[in-house]
């Protein structure tokens, strides 16, 4: 019987169900399944109703699918290959569900929205000229300690690289024996360095993409909408600065461990509460404050006034593609956080790039 594997999928996946399920929830009142509404037409009860269908049908399936990957982990061969392959199918068919559900729901919204009480746009639309002048997150100078534990990290294993034996573990079973070995070389030894800047750059990307995503700014209340923009803008931008600082420092210890400088018996515990610890502070945070800002400072009283929309630039609902548009990227509709404008050039080249990227790492 395999426990560890059946310990990351609780910790790694049970969050990103529990988000998933939760994900009508969390979205903004002006937003139903990737369709703009007004906040009363969200409160009404047909999208109540709709809500608590697709919570009711997603965690069920949901449910079913990492019984039965528990039950293959749990009972089947503890074999690296077979575990690694159980959880990738799984996640595939996690992703898949996901979709489906989301697709399905976001047609159903369509078709329903006629049928609503009628919400005009707005005259007017309200904009924040002094926003990228506010304290939106923290500066990119703190990823500087990231370079520091880098280069630490560097220097540390070119000084002992004649002490690193032949063979490295790198993995271990449910026992915490070793079970597969790899020669070393310059290029496996610094796989994780490699990583840990490729992190550090993705996050330093992140970081900065926070402070210019376009506004989402309600007309109805501006000022209360400025303030959740620029709180859920610094909450995340902290998040990004903290969990980026702490995948450097696991892999880190991954490196130190791998090359016998770090006892595993310390390691394989400090690399499972980063990862916890990080997992649970973005689910955290997500219900907190919700897509975008949600779930911040709500209002009282719900306007039957629709937003101005860009329905037409959505696939599905999800997939923003508006070759007009110069951001790179914008607020998500499914999902916390934001997401990529795939009409824009830039970002099929950061696609292109992070696929050579990948093969070139394999």
């Amino acid at each position: 019987m395999t426990i560890m594997p059946v310990i990351v999928m609780i910790f790694v996946f049970v969050p990103a169900i529990v988000l998933m399920v939760s994900m009508p929830y969390v979205t903004r009142e002006t937003i139903s399944f990737g369709v703009t509404i007004s906040a009363e037409q969200f409160h009404s009860e047909p999208l109540r109703q709709m809500r608590m269908s697709y919570a009711r049908i997603s965690a069920t399936l949901h449910t079913i699918l990492f019984i039965v990957c528990i039950i293959c982990l749990m009972y089947g061969d503890e074999h690296f290959k077979q575990q690694s392959w159980i959880i990738i199918i799984y996640s595939l068919a996690m992703i898949v569900i996901s979709l489906v559900i989301n697709i399905s729901y976001h047609f159903k919204m369509k078709s329903l929205l006629p049928m609503l009480p009628i919400a005009p746009e707005p005259s007017i639309m309200a904009v924040d000229t002094g926003f990228r002048k506010r304290n939106i997150g923290l500066s990119s100078y703190w990823f500087l300690i990231h370079v520091l534990i880098i280069v630490v990290s560097i220097v540390t294993v070119l000084r002992h690289y004649d002490l690193i034996p032949d063979q490295i573990p790198i993995h271990f079973n449910s026992s915490w024996d070793v079970d597969r070995y790899a020669a070393k070389s310059y290029s496996f030894v610094f796989m994780p360095a490699i990583i840990q800047v490729f992190i550090t750059l993705l996050f330093i990307f992140e970081n900065w993409s926070i402070r210019r995503v376009k506004q989402q700014v309600q007309p109805t209340d501006p000022n209360r909408s400025i303030r959740q923009d620029v709180t859920f803008r610094r909450a995340w931008s902290y998040f990004m600065i903290t969990a980026s600082f702490l995948l450097v420092i696991l892999f880190s210890v991954v490196q130190l461990s791998m090359i016998s400088l770090l006892n595993t018996n310390f390691a394989i515990p400090v690399i499972l509460i980063i990862i916890a610890f990080i997992i649970l502070y973005a689910f955290a945070l997500s219900f907190w404050a919700g897509q975008s800002e949600s779930r911040l400072e709500r209002s009282a009283e719900s306007a039957n006034v629709r937003p101005v929309h860009d329905d037409d630039k959505w696939r599905l609902g999800m997939i923003y593609f508006n070759r007009k548009d110069p951001n790179l990227i914008v607020e998500k509709r499914f999902g916390v956080g934001w997401g990529l404008n795939f009409g824009h050039p830039v970002v099929w080249l950061i696609c292109v790039g992070i696929i050579v990227l990948l093969v070139v790492v394999r």
